[in-house]
């Protein structure tokens, strides 16, 4: 009995220790819908990411042969980050007649952009979980009931922060842009850690320092770019 509970709570630690980052993302994805579908895009992304999870760590030997696959995940993480950055800009830019057209046309458009946002919590999560599935699997040792009981505990909790971060991201804006850096960060983790790249990293060992800063860079002028081009409507919408 012992054993199995100390089993299910190293399941719990190790996945939230490794899945901290993923609160953020979460709550950045959500943040910008109205908080009723913004606690249901949580709720409904979260028991996706459970699934998922689950499934990935029972079909992780298999997973870890799919050639090219951390490429395909880096570039997966690498469009959200940039996807939630424009899509705030274009919340930036909208005029009054805009937002107000919105309101009126919120519960057709409020479904689309729920949609949106639960595409996004599930992709990300999933992506950003590659790293966690061969620790917890190697600890679930096969029980896979331990395992769907751990992660279960282990995505609640992740989702009661993200639950936070989503409502303190709409008082500090700034929040979403760490997301996005860490989103760059573990894409260039994830593309440094395909197998089917091994022998090309071995001959250029510096692009372990190099990737990192480019995905950095890249969301980052992404970044700055939609920032400027906000203030500068913004600017025009003042003086017009």
């Amino acid at each position: 009995m012992l054993h199995w509970l100390s089993m299910l709570g190293e399941i719990i630690l190790i996945d939230l220790v490794l899945s901290g980052d993923n609160a953020l993302v979460i709550g950045a994805a959500a943040s910008g819908l109205p908080r009723r579908q913004r606690l249901w895009a949580i709720v409904g992304g979260g028991f996706g990411a459970i699934v998922l999870r689950i499934l990935f760590t029972a079909l992780a030997a298999f997973l870890f042969q799919i050639p090219f696959l951390g490429v395909i995940g880096a570039a997966i993480l690498l469009y959200i980050a940039i996807h939630l950055l424009t899509d705030r800009s274009k919340e930036v830019r909208k005029t009054d007649e805009e937002k107000q057209l919105e309101q009126l046309e919120l519960s057709q458009r409020g479904s689309a952009g729920f949609m949106t946002s639960l595409l996004t919590i599930l992709l990300a999560d999933a992506t950003m979980s590659l790293d966690n599935v061969l620790a917890v699997g190697a600890l679930a040792e096969g029980e896979i009931l331990f395992l769907a009981i751990g992660l279960t505990i282990s995505i609640c909790l992740l989702l009661v922060g993200s639950a936070i971060i989503a409502e303190l991201i709409n008082h500090l804006p700034w929040l979403l842009d760490v997301a996005c850096l860490i989103l760059a960060y573990t894409a260039a983790q994830i593309l440094l850690g395909d197998n089917s790249l091994d022998a090309f990293f071995a001959t250029v060992p510096w692009l372990q320092y190099v990737a990192p800063a480019v995905a950095l860079l890249l969301v980052l002028g992404v970044d700055i770019f939609v920032r400027r081009r906000d203030r500068e409507f913004q600017r025009k919408q003042r003086m017009a």
